[in-house]
C-alpha cells in the first residue's frame, strides 16, 4: 500500500515534491532542519512550527528549531522545551499523535509565560536509518479547528524525506571532516620529513662553522642564528603534535619518540640507545606529551652541539605518577649554565616548571659526561 494513500489532491502531491525538494537543497544541517519545518509549516498549512532534536540518551532535546514565533515572543519564553509533556510523549511513544486542542491531552504541561496561545497539534517523529531523530511539531491549523488525517500523512511522508536529507547532510560533513583530517596529516608529514630535516642540517652546518671562526662576535651572532633555528624547530614540531590526529594516521607518541631519535642519529653518527615504557601512549595525556617530545629534541640537540658523545641513552618511564625523561651522554661534561646566546637549558627548566616539574643537570655517577632528568606530573591538574 502506498504511504501517500489517501491524498487525493494533486496539488498537495505536488506541493509534498515541492517540500521534498526544499529540504534537500541544503547541505548544511542547521539550515536543512530550518527547511524542514519551514516546508511542513507550508505543506500541512500550520501556523507555527518547530522540530525538536533527541539528545544523546534520547530522553531529552538537546536542540530545538521553530518558526512563527516573533523574536520577542522567542525571549519572553527564556528557555527551549526540554521535552515534557506532550513533546515528551512523542518521545516515548514516538508515533503520530494528532490533537484538536492541546489542552485537552492528560499529558499536557501547558505553556510557559509568554507563549503564544497554541490549539490544534500534529506531530510525527522523524528518523535516521531507522532511529529516531528528532520530532516535527506543527500547531494550530490554518483555515480549521484540526489537524486533518491527510495532514498527517503528509506529515508523516516529508518526515520520511527528512530523514534521508539528514543522513545525506551527515554523510557529507563526515566526508569533509575526513579530507581536512587527511590534509592535517599530509601537513604534518611534508613539515616533519622535508621543513624539520632541512633546518636540522642548516643548524648542524652552522654550528661546524662557529668553530672555524676567530671573530668573537661574530661567532656569537652565528650561533645565536642556530638557536633561532632550534626554536624553530621546537615551534613546528609543536604545530606537527597538533595537526596529528593518532586516531586517524596511526602515530603515537611512542612513533614520535623513536622519530626523535632517527632524526638525531644522522647529526650524532650513531643511534641513541632508548628505553620507552611500553603503555607511555595510554599513560601520558596530550598536553604533557606535546612537552616530552620538545624537551628530548631540546636534550638531543644539546648533545649533538656540545658534548662531542659517542654514546646517549634515553629513558622515558611513568614512576608512580611522574613522568621522568633521562638523556644520559658520556661526552665532555656539562655546566649548568648557558653557552653564548643560548636557552636551551632555560626552556628545558620553563617545560618542567610548566608542569609543576624539575630539572636536574649533573655529572653522571661514574663521573664522566652528562646525566639530564627532566620530570613532571604524568597528569597536570591544571
Amino acid at each position: 500500500m502506498s504511504p501517500l494513500r489517501g491524498v487525493e489532491d494533486p496539488k498537495r502531491l505536488r506541493a509534498l515534491v515541492t517540500a521534498v525538494l526544499a529540504i534537500g537543497s541544503d547541505w548544511s544541517l542547521p539550515a536543512v532542519l530550518l527547511h524542514i519545518v519551514e516546508s511542513a509549516m507550508v505543506l500541512i498549512d500550520a501556523r507555527y512550527g518547530a522540530l525538536g532534536v533527541l539528545d544523546a540518551a534520547g530522553e531529552g532535546l538537546s536542540e530545538f528549531v521553530n518558526v512563527g514565533m516573533t523574536p520577542e515572543q522567542i525571549a519572553g519564553i527564556g528557555h527551549l522545551p526540554a521535552g515534557h509533556g506532550i513533546l515528551g510523549l512523542l518521545i516515548v511513544e514516538p508515533r503520530p499523535i494528532r490533537l484538536a486542542r492541546l489542552g485537552d491531552h492528560p499529558d499536557s504541561y501547558g505553556f510557559p509565560d509568554h507563549h503564544p496561545p497554541m490549539t490544534s497539534f500534529l506531530g510525527v517523529p522523524v528518523r535516521v536509518r531507522g532511529q529516531v531523530f528528532g520530532n516535527l511539531y506543527l500547531t494550530d491549523k490554518r483555515g480549521a479547528e484540526a489537524f486533518s488525517e491527510e495532514d498527517e500523512i503528509l506529515a508523516v511522508a516529508l518526515a520520511g524525506a527528512a530523514g534521508i536529507a539528514i543522513e545525506n547532510t551527515r554523510l557529507l560533513a563526515r566526508v569533509g571532516e575526513l579530507s581536512l583530517l587527511e590534509d592535517r596529516e599530509r601537513i604534518a608529514a611534508d613539515l616533519h620529513d622535508t621543513v624539520i630535516q632541512r633546518l636540522f642540517a642548516t643548524g648542524l652546518g652552522l654550528q661546524a662553522a662557529v668553530r672555524t671562526i676567530d671573530d668573537t662576535a661574530a661567532a656569537t651572532r652565528v650561533q645565536e642564528a642556530v638557536d633561532e633555528l632550534d626554536e624553530t624547530i621546537r615551534q613546528i614540531r609543536s604545530t606537527i603534535f597538533a595537526l596529528q590526529s593518532p586516531r586517524v594516521a596511526g602515530r603515537t607518541l611512542r612513533d614520535e619518540i623513536f622519530s626523535l631519535a632517527t632524526e638525531a642519529s644522522a647529526s650524532l653518527g650513531f643511534a641513541p640507545t632508548l628505553a620507552v615504557e611500553d603503555q607511555i601512549d595510554q599513560r601520558i595525556d596530550e598536553r604533557v606529551g606535546e612537552q616530552l617530545l620538545s624537551v628530548l629534541r631540546e636534550a638531543l640537540s644539546n648533545v649533538v652541539r656540545h658534548a662531542g658523545a659517542s654514546t646517549v641513552a634515553v629513558t622515558v618511564a611513568v614512576v608512580d605518577h611522574d613522568l621522568v625523561v633521562t638523556v644520559s651522554d658520556d661526552g665532555r661534561g656539562a655546566g649548568t649554565g648557558e653557552r653564548p646566546g643560548g636557552a636551551g637549558i632555560a626552556n628545558l627548566r620553563r617545560r618542567a616548571e610548566v608542569l609543576g616539574g624539575d630539572l636536574e643537570l649533573r655529572a653522571r655517577d661514574d663521573g664522566s659526561g652528562t646525566l639530564l632528568r627532566w620530570s613532571v606530573r604524568a597528569w597536570p591538574t591544571a
